[in-house]
């Protein structure tokens, strides 16, 4: 009975309970394993985790195994030791150490953006510059004819991940697109410049060329890629990636690795609004009289004579969807004597030839030197057409993308006859300049 158990029998059977539970928790959980290998993969000489399980597949059967116990490698002068079973028969790149430069024709740059795993700031619109990354192989294996090319994304995660354009597709608004810099596409670089590196890969100027590269078996690669900003949203920050074209896989972070990235400038917009001399050809006209950037005086007036004149309207700006200009008058073109000289009929949304109204005594209105719209509209785009200036705001320029210096004329046209009343006439016009960003 239980009451008769003696405290020596206790211990005795408490000491075999413990002993048969060590047995029970050792054998099930083995601390090294055989080579299984299947159709698809091998797994090579395991060590085994600290729980236990299933895992099966159509090909395949794990038992009683879960993680890894000190996964990664080590390595030395003469050795490298692989710790865990992820590891696998095909070349497997990982990127390491990288670093921007600016001076793109050098086949080996020296002008550094900033110190290297460090991202540069202020990459402006159109900038070519030069990605140095180091790749290491970690399976052991060489790889074969590999292609590398580069993809961004403004997450680290690369859930938007979006290949740099070739040189021959770039627009404006491309976002990142390759270049043409010192070195070859696809020759082998001729001096190294990353401190992890320890052996030459290729320039890279094309996503898909045909390569001959060999990368060697568990050897840091140092590949360097041109590429040029064209259009990447302003004050944005952008992670870069290399991705295997030839095995189809992206290349990831090594353990405690950064991808590369850098930020882009922040937004700008320049005006300049400049008048145009008297005989200034311009959007079929030559103008009449001189103008200034705050004054458009049309002087006297001679009945029944077309008298032109024009501003300059020129802009940059590296807003990524580009910009818009409207136009409004404060109030008609009216006299002290609340005489006014009537605007032409036509329209911003549809201007027409020019030609005084039927009935009126004279008439003025403008024409927009930029032929094509927001939404392609190309209501412009003919000589001697003609809008009426309103106060409510018209466009009369536009761009869907960054630009540099882009000029657009806004010409002013007046015409009276005899029986318009004599007087000053004034009014006040002004313009509105957003960029898009």
């Amino acid at each position: 009975m239980i009451n008769n158990f003696s405290a020596k029998n206790y211990r005795k059977f408490r000491r075999l309970l413990i002993f048969i539970l060590i047995v029970f928790s050792i054998f099930p959980y083995g601390t090294s394993g055989q080579e299984a290998t299947s159709t698809n993969f091998t797994v090579r000489a395991p060590v085994l985790g600290i729980f236990g399980g299933l895992s099966e597949s159509t090909n395949f059967q794990q038992l009683n195994t879960g993680g890894q116990v000190a996964p990664g490698s080590s390595t030395s002068t003469n050795f490298i030791v692989r710790s865990g079973f992820l590891y696998f028969d095909t070349y497997t790149p990982s990127s390491q150490n990288w670093r921007w430069y600016g001076d793109e024709t050098n086949i080996t740059p020296t002008s550094a953006l900033a110190a290297e795993n460090t991202a540069p700031t202020n990459v402006t619109n159109t900038d070519i510059i030069k990605l140095r990354l180091t790749v290491l192989d970690l399976a052991g294996v060489s790889g074969i004819d590999i292609k590398l090319k580069l993809q961004y994304s403004q997450y680290t995660n690369f859930s938007d991940a979006t290949d740099v354009v070739f040189q021959g597709g770039c627009t404006a608004n491309s976002t990142w697109c390759y270049a043409d810099g010192g070195g070859a596409d696809n020759a082998t670089i001729a001096a190294r410049n990353l401190t992890d590196s320890d052996t030459s890969g290729t320039h890279n100027e094309a996503p898909t060329s045909t390569s001959t590269f060999d990368p060697g078996a568990d050897k840091a690669v140092e590949f360097e890629f041109t590429i040029k900003n064209s259009g990447a949203k302003t004050s944005s920050t952008y992670f870069f990636r290399a991705f295997d074209v030839t095995n189809s896989k992206a290349v990831t972070a090594n353990q405690g690795e950064a991808y590369p990235s850098l930020v882009t400038e922040s937004g700008t917009l320049t005006v300049t609004i400049s008048g145009l001399d008297s005989g200034t050809t311009t959007e079929g006209v030559i103008t009449d009289v001189t103008t200034t950037a705050t004054k458009l005086s049309f002087g006297s007036l001679v009945a029944d004579a077309e008298t032109e004149a024009a501003q300059r309207i020129t802009i940059s700006t590296n807003a990524t969807n580009g910009y818009q200009v409207l136009l409004f008058q404060r109030q008609g073109l009216t006299a002290s004597n609340s005489s006014e000289i009537l605007s032409v009929s036509g329209s911003n949304a549809s201007p027409t030839a020019w030609a005084i109204p039927d009935g009126a005594s004279g008439a003025y209105g403008y024409h927009a030197g930029d032929d094509t719209l927001d939404s392609g509209s190309t209501r412009f785009a003919i000589n001697n057409t003609y809008a009426k200036l309103e106060t409510t705001t018209k466009e009369i320029a536009f761009s869907s993308v960054p630009v540099t210096s882009e000029i657009t004329d806004i010409v002013f046209k007046m015409q009276i006859t005899n029986k318009q009343s004599a007087g000053i006439y004034t009014s006040r016009v002004v313009y509105i300049i957003t960029p898009v960003f």
